[in-house]
């Protein structure tokens, strides 16, 4: 309780304006990836915005949205999007689906910003057909019949 008072009456640590422990309003916080903007392979910003909502009251407010800065994180110097997208679905928990997230990459000449598109192929089966394989049976028969017919007429002869 001494070092209390005395920060009190020499005015230390900012005590006189602290609230002393009130309970903070309780928000529970949603989440969402809007954009990530890729400077280089150390340096990338997270766009976010928040959709909060007062326990208390049930009011649901939007927070102004945020910009972070992040420094030499694996997830963000990848050059595959579709691999970063499908880390942060895997382990992060934004509310808003991944896909709509727009990723984009700043060049520092031209002082732009590019898009960087997903990379999806779509696999296609190639369907081989079944005429292929009749023709190949038909040779394989045919082949058999003049084979067998040659065996034959050289063992009576």
């Amino acid at each position: 309780m001494k070092y209390f008072e005395k920060s009190i009456v020499e005015n230390r640590y900012n005590t006189n304006y602290s609230n002393l422990g009130i309970a903070p309003e309780r928000f529970v916080t949603n989440s969402k990836l809007d954009s990530v903007i890729i400077i280089d392979g150390k340096k990338s910003v997270m766009v976010t915005s928040s959709f909060c909502k007062n326990t208390r009251n049930g009011n649901t407010e939007k927070w102004k949205a945020g910009r972070d800065t992040v420094y030499n994180h694996a997830i963000f110097s990848s050059e595959n999007i579709d691999s970063v997208k499908n880390v942060l679905r895997k382990n992060y928990y934004f509310q808003n689906n991944i896909d709509s997230t727009v990723f984009l990459k700043y060049d520092s000449k031209t002082k732009k910003y590019k898009s960087i598109p997903s990379k999806k192929f779509i696999k296609s089966a190639e369907v081989k057909s079944s005429k292929s394989k009749e023709e190949m049976m038909y040779l394989l028969v045919v082949s058999i019949a003049v084979f067998a017919s040659l065996y034959i007429y050289k063992k009576h002869h």
